[in-house]
């Protein structure tokens, strides 16, 4: 809108002056003209500057009025450009979270089904072994309904209004089916949001609290990222090196494995 009026105040000036040049050419010169002067004895009279005509002034106002328009063209077209990247972005953002969720949902079901006879992974040390959970039942209307209006938001790019809709989700529902995946959102909403002490208190508490869900593997790796940004190298090569120890041959220990490669060349 701002570019919008530059561009018209430059044309509207542009319409003046040629306006203004314009009904001066057609009015006579009343100006006196100006006395002649006596020659000083052997001194060479200047040279007087040729006059500058309403043509050329006319030029010249128009060059610099097209270069102005130029440059708006220019930096509209830069402007709906940026515009269209973020929206392809926040697009992109969108589909990843509902898919991630949705996977995550596929793989609960699948680790609390009893028909399910994959083969067992092993138990990281100091958590209790997968067998001593009791199956998962699913959501009730209640959770269901509280979780996908939590997420809801957060697809739409709400995120501070997501990450205390699922903060209430946990408090409300601390022991129902989506509750991991509930607090694992909660960390997430605050990464994006920058709020990176937020997000190892959210993360971290996936880690302690639901160390047997798939979101646990996600939520260390996410922990090792929270470092990395706060440039705590330390702490973060520590939780990558985690993840691969914990979570071998899985999506998250290749992705740690990368981040750790990263900050080898980076001399971190």
């Amino acid at each position: 809108m701002f570019l919008l009026r530059c561009q018209r105040v430059a044309v509207l000036t542009f319409a003046i002056v040629v306006a203004g040049a314009a009904v001066a050419a057609d009015l006579p010169d009343r100006r006196p003209a100006p006395a002649p002067t006596a020659p000083a004895d052997n001194v060479p009279a200047p040279a007087a500057a040729p006059p500058r005509t309403q043509r050329q002034e006319l030029v010249e106002l128009y060059t610099e009025v097209e270069a102005l328009q130029t440059q708006l063209r220019e930096m509209r077209d830069q402007q709906e450009t940026t515009e269209h990247e973020l929206d392809r972005l926040k697009i992109r953002y969108r589909d990843s979270l509902t898919d991630f969720d949705k996977r995550l949902r596929e793989l609960e079901r699948r680790g609390s089904d009893p028909a399910n006879t994959s083969e067992p992974t092993a138990p990281v040390a100091g958590t209790p072994p997968p067998a001593t959970r009791a199956p998962a039942s699913p959501p009730s209307a209640a959770e269901q309904q509280q979780y996908d209006a939590a997420f809801a938001q957060m697809k739409q790019g709400m995120y501070e209004q997501a990450g205390k809709s699922f903060r209430e989700y946990v408090s409300r529902f601390p022991q129902g089916p989506l509750t991991a995946n509930a607090q694992y959102w909660v960390g997430e909403t605050a990464y994006v949001m920058r709020d990176f002490r937020g997000a190892l208190d959210g993360f971290g508490k996936v880690v302690s609290d639901f160390p047997q869900s798939p979101k646990a593997a996600d939520a260390l790796l996410k922990i090792g990222y929270t470092h990395y940004e706060l440039g705590a190298y330390g702490k973060a090569r520590e939780a990558l090196k985690d993840v691969v120890k914990r979570y071998p041959n899985t999506t998250a220990s290749k992705a740690a494995e990368l981040r750790l490669t990263k900050l080898t060349q980076e001399g971190r």
